[in-house]
């Protein structure tokens, strides 16, 4: 199972809007996504806290950054 990581901090509609688009994907196999709160870890928060959403794969720590629009698809199932 592939394994990701949402970048995100409280209070964010676009981590939010992410998240959907992940839950709409039609994916032949699943992921296991992990919910990352940017605000536990200041060296996280120094370097994300604008950018946020943030997904990364787990396999070789690739970014991908908002907006996710067709990318999305094709960076979860690479």
């Amino acid at each position: 199972m592939s394994e990701f990581y949402l970048l995100t901090k409280p209070h964010c509609p676009l981590c939010d809007k992410a998240l959907a688009q992940l839950h709409g994907l039609a994916l032949e196999q699943p992921i296991r996504l992990h919910w990352v709160d940017i605000t536990q870890q200041e060296e996280l928060l120094d370097e994300y806290a604008l950018l946020v959403p943030v997904l990364v794969r787990g396999k070789d720590d690739a970014e991908l950054r908002w907006p996710f629009n067709d990318d999305l698809m094709e960076f979860v199932t690479a």
